[in-house]
């Protein structure tokens, strides 16, 4: 009963955010995946605030996930080619997206009605501890007005990691962890800021060291991986068994658009933490790894959300977290320290 009043309470505070008004249309999109909990905790709030609520479920997505997890492969989902629920999406002010639509084209045509997207998948204890405030956005905001003027991303760590990318090609992804305007995606809970690089700019190498993490596997790395990386892609993946095990599960694929460097970023969240990972069954989303405070994010795949070509089903996030990043020759991070110039306090 407590965790059910809690989570009641924190979808309230997040459609305040969110600045839902009475007069608005919500759709909230559901799937398999649907957590019933969040589902019966946001109708609750959503007929708080006067707002016509609609259910839209679509079932079972097109292509089977593995293990049946929501995050392990980027693919076409139930409401792909579905132009009936596009265009009732299309018609909601703010569709809360419990299923985890394709960040593809029926996303980008739904956002460019003028829709606000919110997706939730972390379980309710997580989702409760990690509810979005004010502050992320200041923070995250802040991170984005320097991320949008640099031309140039560093980073290095003492494992060995030495990557230099370009940037200016493609927009910021700017995770605060609500949608306060028109046509505006996000995740919550999450707070990161993260960009993909030009087309075939980064190079170097980057070392997954132990502790680092790799999503959708959600565990920790135990055995170091070193990525070589020329023109955009990685071409090699030596280690032990961590390495062995990666280099397979890409190769699975068979697209090479797969080992294409996806987004570049650092985590803002500072109630997320690195050790969470290891508290939960593989059913969590991982955003405590992708968002803890310092995390260098280093992510494979495709770029289509950005505006890119590449469509590739092969997505892989890896918070790494000890790294430091720079920003033309501005110093962001520092071994996984945050530095306070970026803090937006």
């Amino acid at each position: 009963m407590e965790l059910t009043r809690a989570l009641i309470g924190a979808w309230r505070e997040l459609l305040n955010l969110c600045r839902l008004r009475a007069d608005e249309i919500v759709v909230i999109l559901v799937g398999d995946i649907t957590i019933p909990a969040h589902l019966s905790a946001a109708r609750l709030a959503v007929g708080d605030t006067g707002c016509a609520c609609m259910i839209v479920e679509l079932g079972e997505p097109r292509i089977q996930r593995i293990g049946g997890d929501s995050t392990t492969i980027a693919a076409p989902t139930a409401l792909t080619g579905n132009r009936s629920a596009i265009a009732a999406l299309r018609e909601a002010d703010l569709v809360i997206d419990m299923m985890g639509m394709y960040r593809g084209s029926e996303q980008e045509e739904i956002l460019a009605a003028g829709t606000r997207i919110l997706l939730v998948k972390e379980p309710p204890e997580i989702f409760i501890r990690m509810r979005p405030t004010a502050a992320d956005k200041l923070r995250v905001k802040a991170a984005e007005l320097r991320m949008q003027a640099a031309r140039t991303m560093t980073v290095r760590s003492s494992a060995g990691t030495e990557l230099i990318a370009k940037l200016g090609q493609y927009p910021c992804l700017a995770q605060y962890g609500f949608v306060d305007e028109p046509g505006r995606w996000d995740h919550a809970p999450s707070a990161l800021i993260a960009r993909w690089p030009d087309e075939q700019s980064a190079s170097g190498v980057v070392v997954l060291d132990r502790g680092d993490t790799i999503l959708p596997f959600k565990k920790y790395v135990q055995t170091p991986i070193t990525l070589e990386i020329e023109s955009g892609y990685v071409r090699n993946i030596t280690g032990g068994l961590d390495a062995r095990y990666l280099k397979d599960y890409m190769e699975s694929f068979k697209d090479p658009e797969g080992f294409a460097v996806s987004h570049l970023g650092w985590g803002l969240h500072d109630r997320a933490h690195w050790t969470m990972l290891g508290m939960y069954d593989k059913q969590t989303n991982g955003m405590d790894a992708r968002s803890y405070f310092g995390n260098f994010m280093f992510s494979t795949g495709p770029n289509a959300e950005a505006g890119g070509a590449r469509h590739t089903a092969c997505h892989l996030d890896m918070p790494m977290s000890s790294c430091s990043l720079w920003l033309d020759d501005v110093q962001v991070l520092e071994q996984g320290h945050v530095l306070a110039v970026e803090q937006g306090r």
